[in-house]
């Protein structure tokens, strides 16, 4: 598709100044105001997708939302932030499994691929058209919980674990660890959190694993109004109320965590790993995750 397809329509439907729909409750019509003030104040540069001329969108921008054609509805997918019960629940609405608790994980991961269809497959009219009318929505984390979470699944209790051993762990303990050893080297074991955060801070952001990844570059909440913002703090409840929102609350319900083995709240769990970091390490993940801590209200005095 090409770059400019869809630029002058892009920005009708979804401008910065949209108002919060009447039925928005009070918490919803906060973080979105809150979004929105952050978003009008950021210089525009570090909104649009990088190589973006004036307001010309690719469709590659919105490869991380899910098309829920049958419900109308775009779900922006945030590794690490409950999206494999999402995914659950949205095989379900597409009526490609009864119970989202009979899905098991693999499933959610490999066989949910062939179901769903995601917004950069579209042709850039049918983009416009859903982002003006489908309703929108997220679900976001305290930026640094979701990084040790992601750290703990990929290098330490990842059913695949080998994959990001191959892909990461080689190349940051070659680069990040002094006089490795040779096992350590050929198979990427042993990547402490340490090294870990070392390898993300000279890393581009654009190039990111989404696991990782900042909210920012994955869902462009400057760019697309989200109908609703959930936060993961308070998942449960939070997915219930959309659910019964969307009025599909008859159709399925949102899953409790099935698959997570940590007895630890995720607050403590990750201050735990962030004393493992020096300062400069951790005022570096401050500024490389700056967006996502500022657009969503959460805030990191907590871990220095």
């Amino acid at each position: 598709m090409a770059a400019g397809a869809m630029d002058k329509d892009f920005q009708s439907v979804n401008s910065l100044g949209r108002e919060f729909t009447k039925d928005d409750n009070p918490v919803q019509a906060k973080r979105k105001k809150s979004l929105m003030e952050y978003c009008r104040d950021r210089d525009p540069q570090s909104i649009l997708p990088r190589g973006t001329t004036k307001f010309e969108i690719s469709s590659y921008t919105f490869r991380n939302i899910i098309v829920n054609d049958k419900h109308s509805l775009l779900y922006c997918y945030i590794p690490k932030v409950g999206c494999s019960n999402w995914k659950r629940v949205l095989m379900v609405l597409n009526g490609d499994a009864a119970d989202p608790y009979q899905i098991n994980t693999a499933d959610v991961h490999n066989r949910s691929l062939g179901y769903f269809r995601y917004l950069n497959e579209y042709e850039p009219e049918e983009i416009v058209y859903r982002l003006s009318t489908y309703y929108k929505f997220l679900f976001v984390r305290h930026p640094f919980e979701r990084l040790v979470s992601a750290y703990r699944n990929k290098f330490i209790e990842s059913y695949n674990l080998t994959l990001f051993k191959k892909l990461y762990g080689r190349q940051i303990i070659k680069h990040f660890r002094h006089n490795p050893d040779a096992k350590s080297l050929k198979t990427g074991e042993g990547v402490s959190f340490s090294e870990f955060v070392d390898y993300l801070l000279i890393s581009d952001p654009e190039y990111m694993d989404r696991h990782w990844k900042q909210f920012d570059l994955l869902c462009h909440p400057c760019l697309v109004y989200y109908d609703y913002v959930g936060h993961f703090e308070n998942l449960i409840p939070e997915a219930n109320d959309l659910l019964q929102t969307l009025q599909v609350d008859d159709l399925t319900r949102f899953p409790g965590n099935i698959t997570s083995k940590y007895k630890q709240a995720s607050s403590d769990l990750a201050k735990k790993y962030f004393k493992q970091l020096s300062k400069k390490q951790i005022e570096g993940l401050k500024t490389l995750y700056r967006h996502d801590f500022n657009m969503f209200g959460y805030s990191s005095d907590d871990y220095l």
